[in-house]
């Protein structure tokens, strides 16, 4: 169910709206994919299970049942939704999945977190030290409002005093603050929330999915034709192991997954083979992914990614094909069809820059 809420100018009326498709044909819509309207007076919300919805389903026809009708919200009940946010210290599996209606996240929070989760685990260090503009390793709620409002430049009107996020973080006085463990703590929770979501839809209660849904999983969301695709899929159906009928766990899906968190430095490593004229063997793949990681790569999940991306069938990787694969898949990883506004990040940078040089100065 695809419940939205719209913060009208009227103080006193908060509505729960749902948007049909007539009204988006009629609208600026800025993201169908998440089947956000934005209007000049106007700001609209999602709940938390909606924002786990718009960014993983595609498929939007799949979900049809999310339109209700319109209902309303008084101004104690939506201070009630913001009273029973949790604190960002408070250990909550499935943050998102938990809050599920009873959340408001805007427009420019969910435009941040998408842009987020579309980037390796690196950056997110980069990303807290350019929310934390006065460099002292904590972040504050007047700094995120200051990204708050770059996001939302051209969509609303005023950032609103809270939601639900803002409470997490900065408490619903807005005097708490989040540190980097904590910033990072909360992205890898909502890597994590999408993951298994995504994974159990396909799982269907089992624990465990099969090769062809994985592929399925790991081709989803990248900008791969169809005919491309489908040379992957006839591989998992021609290549016949020992372990083509093992499931694979959440467990294992996860890790396999997780290596986009260092894929820059994969690709480095898998380069250098390149450089060097040499075969990525099973085993040099292996020992390259706990090299750049970590922690090895279940065995399971190397014989699999063989399986894929083995060109020609001589036992050795073809690493431009995991590559381009796996940089698409983190391109939307968590995402679908979302379009950043492209001034949104270089405008943050340019604000950052001149408060900085304000500070020094």
């Amino acid at each position: 169910m695809m419940t939205m809420i719209m913060m009208m100018t009227m103080r006193t009326k908060w509505k729960w709206i749902t948007l049909k498709p007539r009204d988006i044909a009629e609208q600026e819509c800025l993201d169908t994919s998440a089947h956000f309207l934005f209007k000049i007076h106007t700001e609209l919300f999602m709940t938390g299970e909606d924002f786990l919805k718009a960014i993983l389903f595609k498929d939007q026809k799949m979900h049809a049942q999310r339109y209700t009708d319109l209902q309303f919200l008084t101004d104690d009940e939506f201070q009630e939704i913001l009273e029973s946010a949790p604190a960002h210290n408070q250990e909550t599996r499935g943050l998102f999945r938990a809050l599920g209606r009873g959340a408001v996240i805007s427009y420019p929070e969910y435009l941040f977190l998408v842009s987020i989760l579309s980037k390796p685990r690196d950056h997110f260090l980069k990303t807290f030290q350019l929310i934390d503009v006065d460099s002292n390793w904590v972040l504050t709620k007047d700094e995120f409002e200051l990204v708050e409002k770059l996001f939302s430049k051209r969509y609303c009107e005023d950032n609103i005093e809270n939601t639900t996020l803002k409470v997490h973080f900065f408490k619903m006085d807005g005097t708490g603050v989040i540190t980097f463990d904590d910033f990072v703590h909360f992205l890898d929770g909502l890597q994590k929330e999408c993951l298994e979501l995504e994974f159990n839809e396909y799982a269907k209660g089992s624990g465990q999915i099969q090769e062809k849904e994985f592929i399925e999983l790991l081709l989803a969301r990248t900008l791969l034709c169809e005919i491309e695709k489908d040379k992957y899929r006839g591989r998992i159906s021609t290549r016949v192991d020992n372990d083509g009928g093992t499931g694979i766990s959440f467990y294992q899906y996860t890790q396999f997954m997780n290596l986009l968190n260092d894929i820059h430095d994969l690709e480095i490593s898998l380069r250098m083979f390149q450089i060097a004229k040499k075969p990525v063997t099973p085993e040099e793949f292996k020992r390259a992914v706990r090299v750049c990681t970590g922690t090895p790569l279940d065995d399971r999940m190397v014989k699999l990614t063989f399986k894929i991306f083995d060109e020609d069938g001589d036992g050795n990787l073809g690493h431009e094909e995991f590559m381009k694969v796996m940089k698409d898949r983190i391109r939307s990883r968590g995402t679908v069809d979302v379009q950043i506004p492209p001034k949104s990040w270089v405008a943050f940078r340019k604000c950052v820059h001149e408060r900085m040089m304000i500070s020094s100065g």
